[in-house]
């Protein structure tokens, strides 16, 4: 049973917290991830569209004091990252110097505390149904960055709102009442 995207979107960002052990971006500070509740984006290679999600993720969660940090993985991972978003990654500002594509794990998914798919289908998926946001219709990013990574972006910046707000609503929720 596939649930209307703004369902899926509530229960993304309702689901509890739980952090993801490893990375898979080597150049970040992995206690820090392990401590964060994460948010899993997977791509079919592991190496372009989930890579500018998780590396925008960060960077806007960051920007927000946000707790949250990214995963990116893939269902069918690339040896390394693909040329066009190490490229266009640096050109942005975005160190990506020891990330490499990894697996997703059926580990990774039970860990997250959301999943967001990037035009691929997960392994063993009905079992994450409730956490799992379907972004499928992103433009190529080798055939324009800028496009996919606009698109990512915009994509992205939403959901780190919704965390912000779910958050927020969280904090006046458990302070003291005058």
């Amino acid at each position: 049973m596939r649930l209307p995207l703004l369902q899926r979107l509530f229960v993304l960002i309702a689901a509890l917290f739980m952090p993801i052990a490893s990375s898979g971006q080597d150049s970040k500070d992995q206690a820090a991830t392990e401590r964060a509740p994460t948010i899993l984006f997977v791509c079919e290679h592991g190496a372009a569209k989930s890579v500018i999600a998780a590396a925008y993720f960060d960077k806007l969660a960051k920007e927000r004091g946000l707790k949250y940090r990214a995963v990116f993985r893939g269902t069918n991972p690339d040896p390394a990252l693909a040329a066009a978003a190490v490229k266009g990654l640096n050109e942005d500002g975005i160190d990506t110097r020891g990330w490499k594509p990894e697996l997703v794990s059926k580990r990774d998914m039970n860990a997250a505390s959301g999943i967001v798919t990037l035009g691929c289908v997960l392994p063993e998926k009905d079992d994450d149904a409730g956490k799992v946001v379907e972004w499928n219709d992103i433009p190529s990013v080798s055939q324009n960055y800028q496009a996919a990574r606009d698109d990512i972006v915009k994509r992205v910046q939403s959901l780190v709102d919704d965390l912000a707000k779910k958050e927020q609503k969280t904090k006046r929720g458990t302070r003291p009442r005058p």
